[in-house]
């Protein structure tokens, strides 16, 4: 009898057991049985410096597992085109983190009233990134914000709206703050319909 009740209590507590840093990213961007998309996306950008603009940007994002994904530009301003380029690797897609980043640390936030995780990372293979931080609920790991801290001083916000789609969480709309040496923005991306698991070309992830 005692030696049931101890084992129950120890299974009791190996499951009640909180998850790592790395398996909660794991959770943020995992999606069943997904292995690609393409979603079409409007951006509407406020430029601050070095000129002052505000325009609408078409373009898709791509992603394929486990870790690629790009936006390409396909309708673009010309005030636009002396700063950007017509295709960007990109980490605004949550099921790209578990593959680029490892957590070193975890600790207690809110986000909009919501009990949530802060995971300090470290990049695994971008010498440009410093650390960034994801915020992820607690209730169901849902991706609600990241902050990219770079080197050169540089950083990019996000704060997300995501639905539940195969199985993850997928961004419906996005705030975006941009803050470089050579430009700073702010920018509302608004997701249109998903492609799942459709054929995705490697070219896609060429930068141009």
């Amino acid at each position: 009898m005692r030696s049931t009740l101890v084992f129950g209590l120890s299974a009791l507590l190996v499951a009640a057991a909180p998850l790592s840093g790395d398996q909660m990213l794991a959770q943020a961007g995992s999606a069943t049985g997904l292995t690609s998309y393409s979603v079409p996306v409007h951006f509407d950008v406020r430029m601050h410096r070095p000129i002052s603009l505000r325009a609408g940007v078409e373009g898709i994002i791509y992603f394929k597992a486990p870790g690629q994904a790009a936006l390409r530009i396909t309708n673009m301003p010309g005030p636009l085109r002396q700063f950007f380029k017509s295709t960007y690797s990109l980490d605004l897609s949550p099921q790209t983190w578990p593959a680029k980043y490892t957590v070193t640390s975890v600790s207690p936030t809110q986000a909009d009233g919501v009990d949530a995780y802060a995971l300090q990372s470290a990049p695994k293979n971008d010498p440009s990134v410093d650390h960034v931080v994801f915020t992820v609920t607690q209730a169901d790991y849902t991706p609600v914000a990241a902050v990219w801290s770079y080197h050169d001083g540089s950083s990019i916000s996000l704060t997300m709206q995501c639905e539940r789609q195969s199985g993850g969480a997928l961004p419906q709309t996005e705030s975006i703050s941009v803050n470089m040496p050579q430009f700073g923005l702010d920018a509302k991306a608004q997701y249109g319909g998903y492609a799942l698991n459709g054929p995705v070309p490697d070219s896609a992830f060429e930068n141009h």
